[in-house]
Parts: C-alpha cells; sequence; structure tokens
C-alpha cells in the first residue's frame, strides 16, 4: 500500500514538468500517480490502518490535495475499500499536497519579468522552470545586465566592474552562469563569440592587459631590444621585428629565470603566454619553437593547444628518458581522458603511460644540470 510520503516523493518528481506546461498554457490535469504497489493479503486490520493515513490526507478530508478512486476488495472474508486511482484535479491540489506554492510563484513571477523586459525573447523561458526557480531571486539583476548587452553594440570599451549597469559591483562576477545561459539565447550571434568561455572575451568586454615575460638568452640579442629581461603584452609582443633562432616557452618561473644562456634564443615565462596563445606573433612562426611544460594532463594539453597555431612547436624535456631519470620525483596525480591529436607518438606514449600510472613529474624536479646537457 502506498504511503502518503511516498505520494509525496512520486508526485514531487512531476514538479518541473507541471510548472512548464503551466508556463505553456497547457492543461496537465488531471494527473494520475501511479500507486501500483502489490496489495499484500497481510490481514484486514494491517490494510486498514494502511489505508487510513492515505484517506486522511486526501482532498476527501483536507478539502484539497490529491483525489483517491475507490474500490471495494474482499480480505479475509470482509470487505475492504482499497484505492484504485490516485490522481490531482487541478494544479491547485497538486502544488497544495506537494507543498509547491511558493516556488511555483517564484518561477511564474520570474518568467514574468523575462517576458515584460523580453517579450520577443522570452520562450525559452518556459522550458527552463529549474532555472527560473533557482535564480528568481536576483532575476530583476540578471535582467538588468541582460537589457545592457541586447542594448549595446560591441565591443564594449570598459572593463567588467566599470560597465554602467544598476547592480552592485561584483554581481556579474558571482552570476556569470546564468548570465552566460541567459545572453546566449537572447543575444544576436554577431555579439557573441561563442568561441571563448571566458565571460569578457565572449562578450566583447574590455579584458586587463595579460604581460608575458620574456628573456634574453643571448646577449648579442640585447641591442635589439635594450633590455636583459622585459614584460610586455600579447599585441606588443606581436609587434617586435627580431627574429630568434629558437624560442623556449617555459610553464616554471624558477625555470625560466635560471634557463641556460643559448645563442641567438629567448625564453617566454609560460604563465602568462599560455592563456592567450594565438597566431598573430610573426617572430613565433619562424623559429624553433619548444615547450617545457609539467609532464602531467595540463601540460600535455597545453602543448596541443599551442600546435593548433604553431604546428611545429617541438616538447621539449616532456620524453620518457627525462621522466626515467627523475621518476623518483614523480608524485600522484588524477587525470582526465581527452583525445589530444596533435601529439607526436612518442609523447602519445608519454602521456599515455602518465594517465595509466596516475603520475606527474614537474619540471622544476630536473635539474639545472641536466637541461644544460640538453641544451648544449
Amino acid at each position: 500500500m502506498i504511503t502518503p510520503q511516498e505520494l509525496l516523493a512520486k508526485s514531487d518528481k512531476h514538479f518541473f514538468k507541471i510548472a512548464e506546461a503551466a508556463l505553456k498554457e497547457e492543461n496537465a490535469f488531471p494527473l494520475v500517480i501511479p500507486s501500483d504497489k502489490k496489495i499484500n493479503d497481510t490481514g484486514f486490520n494491517n490494510l486498514h490502518n494502511a489505508i487510513v493515513p492515505l484517506y486522511n490526507q486526501s482532498k476527501e478530508v483536507k478539502g484539497k490535495g490529491y483525489s483517491v478512486t475507490w474500490k471495494i476488495k474482499k480480505i479475509q472474508g470482509s470487505e475492504q475499500k482499497i484505492p484504485s486511482k490516485i490522481f490531482y484535479d487541478t494544479l491547485e491540489d497538486y502544488l497544495f499536497f506537494t507543498k509547491r506554492e511558493k516556488d511555483f510563484l517564484k518561477i511564474k513571477k520570474a518568467y514574468q519579468l523575462i517576458v515584460a523586459s523580453f517579450p520577443f525573447h522570452a520562450d525559452w523561458a518556459k522550458e527552463e522552470p529549474s532555472f527560473l526557480v533557482t535564480y528568481a531571486a536576483i532575476m530583476p539583476d540578471l535582467l538588468k545586465v541582460a537589457r545592457y548587452f541586447f542594448d549595446h553594440t560591441p565591443p564594449h570599451l570598459l572593463y567588467l566592474r566599470e560597465l554602467p549597469i544598476k547592480v552592485h559591483t561584483k554581481f556579474i562576477e558571482d552570476n556569470t552562469k546564468p548570465l552566460k545561459k541567459m545572453l546566449d539565447i537572447m543575444l544576436p550571434a554577431d555579439k557573441i563569440n561563442f568561441e571563448v568561455k571566458d565571460f569578457s572575451g565572449r562578450y566583447h568586454i574590455k579584458r586587463p592587459n595579460i604581460y608575458t615575460q620574456v628573456r634574453i638568452l643571448d646577449d648579442a640579442l640585447k641591442s635589439t631590444l635594450g633590455y636583459q629581461e622585459l614584460s610586455l603584452t600579447i599585441d606588443d609582443a606581436s609587434l617586435l621585428t627580431w627574429q630568434p633562432e629558437k624560442v623556449f616557452i617555459i610553464e616554471n618561473a624558477a625555470c625560466f629565470r635560471s634557463f641556460p644562456k643559448i645563442k641567438n634564443s629567448v625564453a617566454i615565462f609560460g604563465e602568462g603566454f599560455k592563456s592567450r596563445v594565438n597566431k598573430h606573433i610573426p617572430w613565433l612562426g619562424n623559429c624553433e619553437l619548444y615547450c617545457w611544460f609539467d609532464m602531467d594532463a595540463a601540460g600535455f594539453e597545453m602543448l596541443n593547444m599551442i600546435r593548433q597555431y604553431y604546428l611545429h612547436a617541438r616538447s621539449f624535456l616532456m620524453d620518457e628518458t627525462t621522466y626515467n631519470a627523475f621518476s623518483a620525483f614523480s608524485v600522484h596525480s588524477t587525470y582526465r581522458k581527452i583525445e589530444l591529436s596533435l601529439l607526436n607518438p612518442s609523447e602519445q606514449k608519454m602521456y599515455h603511460f602518465l594517465q595509466k600510472e596516475s603520475r606527474r613529474l614537474e619540471q622544476e624536479r630536473i635539474s639545472y644540470e641536466y637541461v644544460q646537457e640538453q641544451v648544449s
């Protein structure tokens, strides 16, 4: 015999489907809740005691809630009414029993706000009642942000917190997930850069410059820049007219600072560079380009990404021989499994080995003497 608690759990699973139907002005009622638990002949008294709570919570007693159609069953020689069908006549009945009135009102109000602000771009919300109830409390501010981006043509030449939107200063940063969902649906396609996941980049908002450090590895090149080491934006780096023979992109700061001197070569500190790799740096396209990253998932993923723009890039000290020489310093690491199609066979072998063995070797564990030997 189904209990009121079990009936509530079953009924509640229909909530978002019912809310969606209501927003679409579809009638989901009467709604029948399957209650096909077998009724065992456990005795008249036991069965009677199970039926009483179900009856006492029904619309017949409460005035609202689920209705029960009863049938007669003979139990141990006595006739007993048992439920034949349990159902809700109306939305009001359903919301009363499931105690979802407040949630439904939140969904309805959030949807009405979207319709009022974007009458021609609101249909999507009918199919997102879960989204509406989750963000109902901040929907007015979400719509203020959406309205700004809808009304203004990119690029937006202001930083995120400078945008003239009447929300608190961290609101957009704190709510990029719901905003991204709304903007991707509601904005014209030409206002979105779908290839970029970063919020500012995706919606053409001004981003802080990312600086990359460049270190001269040959004093003869110093006269070209006038400095031994400098930081400049990726865009400015693309304007340099020099042509070093070799360039090493190095992930770790300590390894970058201590990297040996090499004729006609420079080193780039990978941290800043990694986040803005692009194909607009001519001198990187015409040099011997080496990538030295940790021997782990992130390192090989980064190598694969750089090859999307610089197919000639080579890995440096990310091989089996180097790993074996310093494997005592490797640590346990958990990997996500993704395909890295631009790795060569030996790199693929190393990558899969690290995945299988759950190992990681940080580049700073490789001795300076070993690095010096490899570049000599």
